[in-house]
This record gives structure tokens, C-alpha cells and sequence, in this order.
């Protein structure tokens, strides 16, 4: 999630036309303060008012900020827009003011579409998670039954109920085009906090925070990925899971072969061909190897000043001194930059896609570039799972 700012930054950055929207209708008591007679960004007043609530209608509006704060940028704005399709209302990013920056157009939607705004949490946590693990060894297109979600929170409790948590679980799904996500929220390990009561009396109070597991089911593909911070052998345990109470599939232990190809982006006649269609640019930055016969390792990367620099200049560089052979070693990694084109979400950027074997950051994208550089893999041969081979033109190395 984006990193959390203060009270006083929110007020600056969202409209006055806004928050007095917002004053009026979801903070408790009257702000008598007259708006007209208030400036853009003259928040001493409204901070005033906010730091002589009750400390828990303070924290609630506090945290309402926050929530507003985390739709601010191209990975909320997609999911508003994600959920707002889904809730038959396609055509709500047209409607928000052309003037408003990215703050402005989240408190829009919290004021104007508080439901869809409630609802766009979900989505948004599949654009803000960054680890993802896939394994290419279930079934495709399978009819899930009626009762699949207790099933699958079931089986989770089943498993994290050994360690002390996990009583409860709740799941979501979401469905985008060939994608099924199950969104599984089990309660984690009791903690205390203190804090301060509605007296300014300090105490400590016992929470049980819930722990965040994704799945993600390529329907056509035939993969699963799993992205949860818990470690193994849960992981593990939990495709195993989801595998049987969803798929029905018994699913064997975590030896797959491997979700992504690498060790032919080393060759110097390999280079990253793109689709015209897309605008994209992509060249290798890193890369990270292991000699099968010494076990010696050998990360390298370009010179990211200069544009004309390849992986290959630089690997070459980093052998002409070594007997080694290029053919010696294995690929364990790579780091590829794309530069995107603007998009009415965001302007032109680049992002960073991490590949391992096994993994890949490529669900930490929103949906569209997702579903760019996930062609891309497959055309470059790195996704294992299908291969596709429309028609290429060559750009960076």
C-alpha cells in the first residue's frame, strides 16, 4: 500500500470544494468554520477542529483519510475503474472533473460512490501485492461448485488452527477475463497494543489482525500462483489446498517445471522484440547467473546512462578476462525495464520486472500493463506456460 502521510498533508492536497464535502457528512459535530472565508491549503483550522474529537471518532476519520490516501495513484484509479465495470457503472472515470489531480479524484469517488469506493479495497490489494509463486501443474478450465469459498476457508483454517490462528477466514473472488483471484483473509496471531481511550487514559487492548493470501487461477493456462507472506512449508500446504477444495485436483509436492524460461536471454543473438501495437520499449538491466561446473556466480548489468548499452555487451565484458564459457553458465534472474506509454491513469513511466524461475513481480502491475508484458513473456519464450508468436518487431536487447 502507499506509504501513509499525516492529516495536515491530506488537507493540502485534496480540494476545499471536497473536504467540505466531506467535513459535513463523515466528521462527527459542526465544523463552524465558514469554507468560503477558507483558502486553498489553510488547514490549521480543520486540523483544529479534528484534534479536539474524541480519540475514536479522530482515529475514524483518520483511517477514512488513509483510505482515500491509497487510491491516490494509477494502481487505485484501476481499481476504482475495475469495480465500478463491475458494478455496471462503466462510465464513472468520465464522470469524475477533468481538474482534479489523483487525491482529488479518490475523495470524489469516496464522496459521490462511497459503495464502489468500499468495494475497490479488493482490487486494490491485487494491484499493491508484490510477490507472486506459480506452478504450471493444475488443471485448465474448471466449474467451480456453489460452496467453493467455505470450502477453500475451510481447508485454510483446517491448516493454520495447529499454530493458534486461523479460527476465522473469509474469502472473496474476483474474476478478470481468464483470471480467477481468491482473496483469503484468516486471522493471524494475537498481539497487544496500547493506546489511549476516549478519556486520554492509556490502555492495552488484544487485536488479532488477518494475515492476506491471493490465489490466482489462469483458467486457460492451466497455472496457479500463490502471493502470502507466510513461509514455508504453508506455501506449500496451501496450493495443496486450494488445489483440492477448488480444483479438485490432488496436487504433488512443489516440483513442477519451472514457470519461466531464462537461459536464453544470455545468447548475444537473443533480443526483446515487442508488438508496434503496444509502444513499449524493453531492454534487459541485470542479470544473474551460476556456473554449473564451479559454482561461481556472476550478476552483471547495463550501463542505465547509456541506452545503446545491451546485457550482452556487459556479459561479454565480464567473461573476456575468466576461461569461462558462456554455455557454462545458468540463468537464475533477470531484471527487465519496459517504458510504458501514458495512459489516462498515468503518464508515460517505466517499471521493473523481476524474474525468477519460479516467480515473477508481473501481478504487482495494474491490470493493463499486466496483461502487456504477460504477452511479451510468452512471446519472448520466458512464460512456460503457452507460447504465442504474432508478428515482432525488434526493440532494445
Amino acid at each position: 500500500m502507499p506509504q501513509q502521510v499525516s492529516t495536515s498533508t491530506m488537507f493540502r492536497v485534496v480540494p476545499n470544494s471536497l473536504l467540505q464535502q466531506w467535513f459535513i457528512h463523515h466528521v462527527p459535530g459542526q465544523f463552524d468554520v465558514p469554507w468560503e472565508k477558507l483558502a486553498e491549503r489553510e488547514v490549521d483550522p480543520m486540523l483544529d477542529y479534528i484534534n479536539e474529537l474524541l480519540p475514536s471518532d479522530r482515529n475514524a476519520v483518520e483511517v477514512d483519510l488513509q483510505n482515500v490516501r491509497s487510491f491516490a495513484n494509477e494502481a487505485g484509479m484501476t481499481a476504482i475503474d475495475d469495480t465500478a465495470k463491475l458494478h455496471g457503472v462503466p462510465d464513472l472515470m468520465s464522470r469524475i472533473p477533468t481538474d482534479l489531480d489523483l487525491h482529488g479524484r479518490a475523495m470524489w469517488v469516496r464522496l459521490n460512490e462511497p459503495e464502489i469506493f468500499a468495494a475497490s479495497s479488493t482490487f486494490l490489494d491485487l494491484e499493491t501485492c508484490s510477490f507472486w509463486r506459480r506452478r504450471n501443474d493444475v488443471p485448465a478450465d474448471v466449474e467451480f461448485a456453489p460452496n467453493v469459498k467455505e470450502r477453500l476457508a475451510e481447508g485454510i483454517s483446517n491448516l493454520l488452527r495447529e499454530e493458534g490462528r486461523g479460527q476465522y477466514v473469509t474469502v472473496e473472488t474476483i474474476t478478470r477475463n481468464e483470471m480467477e483471484y481468491f482473496i483469503a483473509h484468516p486471522d493471524d496471531f494475537i498481539r497487544c497494543e496500547n493506546t489511549h481511550d476516549d478519556t486520554g487514559r492509556l490502555k492495552t487492548i488484544a487485536i488479532r489482525p488477518t494475515v492476506q493470501v491471493i490465489f490466482a487461477y489462469d483458467r486457460v493456462a492451466g497455472s496457479l500462483e500463490l502471493s502470502t507472506e507466510l513461509r514455508q512449508p504453508r506455501k506449500e500446504r496451501l496450493e495443496q489446498i486450494f488445489a483440492d477444495r477448488v480444483l479438485g485436483w490432488r496436487l504433488g509436492p512443489y516440483e513442477p517445471d519451472q514457470a519461466y524460461a531464462l537461459d536464453h536471454l544470455k545468447n548475444p543473438t537473443f533480443h526483446l522484440a515487442t508488438d508496434p501495437v503496444d509502444n513499449i520499449r524493453a531492454r534487459i538491466e541485470t542479470i544473474s547467473m551460476l556456473n554449473r561446473n564451479s559454482n561461481r556466480p556472476l550478476s552483471t548489468g547495463v550501463n542505465k546512462k547509456n541506452a545503446e548499452d545491451t546485457i550482452h555487451q556487459a556479459i561479454a565484458e565480464e567473461l573476456s578476462s575468466s576461461d569461462e564459457l558462456l554455455w557454462q553458465f545458468r540463468v537464475n534472474a533477470v531484471e527487465i525495464r519496459i517504458d510504458f506509454p501514458a495512459t489516462r491513469f498515468a503518464r508515460a513511466g517505466h517499471r521493473k520486472i523481476r524474474i525468477s524461475p519460479r516467480t515473477c513481480n508481473l501481478r504487482s502491475l495494474t491490470p493493463d500493463r499486466a496483461e502487456i508484458v504477460q504477452k511479451h513473456l510468452k512471446m519472448w519464450e520466458i512464460d512456460c506456460a503457452t507460447n504465442d508468436a504474432p508478428s515482432l518487431v525488434a526493440v532494445g536487447a
